[in-house]
């Protein structure tokens, strides 16, 4: 019991480093892919982003079932079931208390509604007794057509919806201009008449110019556009009550960045947002909207070194710098309290070795220094993470392949010390994909490595203090692989992207449960040499896809219907206290 403290610091550290680095080393890659590759936002969502924003739950999923052959899907199932619910109760509550209410119609009731079809789909599965390639398989391909779905709903709105929502607006706005003119002309000859005749009587109001009869929609043409992220509006006001978008970032379907210097999400825009200052760009605002010309991203700028002596001059003292600015951070933070310092001083060492390891050449992350160090220094890393996870000696059995790595990589990286731009540069896209793609790979490798600890942790709690382990994946594990989820979308929806807010908090989970369980057994089924796994749901589990089916037809029913397309604050409140019973019936199965 002497090593209690230390173990539930070192619980802590790995919850904060499985969050921090799926969210710092591992997302920036897949969204530059995604904006590279000119990915619909709602499409990229479903697709790179969310296996960027779940590689945590997925690969803590995909440990804990291969871990305990036997009653590890037990631990998954209740860590994906509870954080489904504390996603989707607690911080859908708190996004939607923070906000002010929220719309609830088009793409947040398709994702709800995909998450309702999940929670069915894979609770009837369980029930069965069994999991065989064919149910793996089945997951899988629910969640292909879903993105399908996302990815024809965003095609029909870029082609259909976006067009004739500009076209509109320029009717609009010449039939404006054409009756305000025969509002004057007619205000003129009133006028005239009346001093003609002695007399102040006003002309009959006239009929609102702005009020422009709407062209009717088809009925297919409504239910591609309810698939999609807007409504079919024809007014700014609209747009902006309706779904938290300003009308010319509908227009122009701009993405949004979320990490990087620039990013939503980054600490630099939370702490301008909390103190009230405004970012005056003229592209995005404090949303960090990209340019249309979203080739700027990667592409090359800046000078390299002048000579050898001089670029590996330059790179000592910016990877120095880097790591200088990540320890001021750390102090000179004023809005972090002290038990967050404390915890990133912890942190620090693993923060060191994730950026010497893990190269992010990418703009809002670039430093040449630093990308280089991380190319030459993970062989190192990768030859550690497979003698420790996978018993794999890369030294020489049969071959050297560590010297064979670990010389490709540190050539590479003399190119980029030698060659590569300043910090106030960025390399081309044509270096900086193959590079953001090695670094991407290095990232979930040290998501696998954390996740396995912090399972192994979380077991060994279970034994000591007897906690089955359902209950402690729908508390513990679900609750700490959730942080990272309430710390964004509240700042999200602070920042006046409420409805992106919400729909992460029903597509995100999922993503995590389909891929989540179709890795896992499928992992299982690989090392056991099986055709098929036998699954007995404990009570907590049953009650956790219970309350996933209320939770999400509750929210379609009062906000679709009852609320007339809008979720109010009083709907937050009563969503806590779903999560509290919830909560309470899970605690009292497992214990009666």
């Amino acid at each position: 019991m002497v090593l209690a403290p230390f173990l539930f610091i070192w619980l802590i550290l790995l919850f904060r480093m499985l969050g921090s680095t799926a969210e710092d080393y591992f997302s920036p890659s897949l969204e530059m892919f995604s904006t590279k590759l000119g990915l619909p936002p709602r499409f990229a969502g479903v697709s790179l982003l969310a296996l960027g924003n779940g590689a945590a739950d997925v690969s803590a999923t995909i440990n804990a079932i291969t871990t305990d052959p036997k009653n590890g899907y037990l631990l998954s199932l209740g860590a994906l079931t509870g954080s489904c619910m504390f996603i989707g109760a607690v911080v859908a509550s708190v996004v939607i208390i923070a906000a002010d209410g929220v719309p609830c119609r088009g793409a947040l009731v398709r994702d709800v509604s995909a998450l309702l079809i999940t929670a069915v789909l894979v609770w009837i599965t369980m029930l069965s007794g069994v999991i065989g390639h064919g149910t793996i398989t089945l997951f899988a391909s629910f969640y292909v057509i879903y993105m399908v779905i996302v990815l024809v709903a965003d095609i029909y709105h870029r082609a259909v919806v976006i067009p004739r929502l500009e076209a509109k607006r320029n009717a609009d706005e010449t039939a404006r201009q054409h009756q305000a003119s025969i509002r004057v002309n007619e205000a003129a000859g009133d006028a005239l008449n009346n001093i003609a005749s002695g007399t102040e009587q006003g002309g009959e109001s006239l009929e609102n110019p702005d009020q422009v009869p709407s062209s009717p929609t088809g009925v297919f043409s409504t239910f591609m556009t309810a698939l999609s992220n807007y409504d079919n509006t024809t007014s700014p006001e609209d747009q902006q009550e309706g779904w938290g978008v300003e009308s010319d970032d509908l227009i122009n379907e701009r993405p949004v960045v979320l990490h990087g210097n620039n990013g939503v999400l980054s600490p630099a825009r939370r702490q301008a947002t909390s103190g009230g200052e405004e970012n005056s760009e003229p592209s995005g605002g404090n949303y960090a909207m990209l340019e249309d010309g979203i080739d700027n991203i990667c592409t090359e700028s800046g000078s390299p070194a002048r000579n050898w002596p001089s670029a590996f001059r330059d790179c000592l003292s910016e990877v120095q710098i880097d790591l200088h600015e990540n320890w001021k951070e750390i102090f000179y933070d004023e809005d972090s309290p002290m038990y967050e310092k404390a915890l990133l001083v912890f942190e620090f060492p693993f923060t060191v070795f994730r950026k010497l390891t893990v190269s992010i050449p990418c703009e809002g992350h670039y430093s040449r220094g630093t990308v280089a160090a991380s190319i030459a220094i993970s062989p190192i890393w990768f030859a550690f993470y497979l003698w420790a996870e996978r018993e794999i000696n890369v030294f020489w059995d049969p071959t050297p392949y560590f010297f064979i790595h670990f010389a490709v990589c540190a050539l590479f990286a003399l190119l980029v010390v030698r060659y590569a731009p300043a910090n106030d540069g960025v390399l081309n896209l044509y270096i900086a994909a193959p590079i953001a793609l090695y670094g991407f790979i290095v990232a979930a490798t040290w998501i696998d490595w954390i996740a396995d600890k912090l399972v192994a942790v979380l077991d060994f709690f279970g034994i000591v203090f007897h906690i089955p382990g359902p209950l402690m994946g729908l508390t513990i594990l679900a609750w700490g692989n959730s942080m990272a989820d309430l710390s964004a979308n509240v700042t999200m929806a602070r920042k006046g992207l409420a409805n992106m807010a919400m729909t992460a908090c029903y597509a995100g989970p999922v993503f995590n449960i389909l891929i989540g369980i179709s890795f896992g057994f499928s992992s299982l089924l690989v090392q056991t040499g099986q055709h098929e796994a036998t699954v007995v749901l404990s009570p907590s589990v049953r009650i956790g896809f219970i309350f996933m089916i209320i939770n999400t037809t509750s929210l379609i029913f009062t906000g679709a219907f009852i609320n007339k397309g809008r979720l109010s604050k009083s709907y937050g409140y009563g969503n806590l206290v779903l999560y509290a019973v919830y909560i309470g019936l899970s605690l009292f199965a497992t214990f009666s």
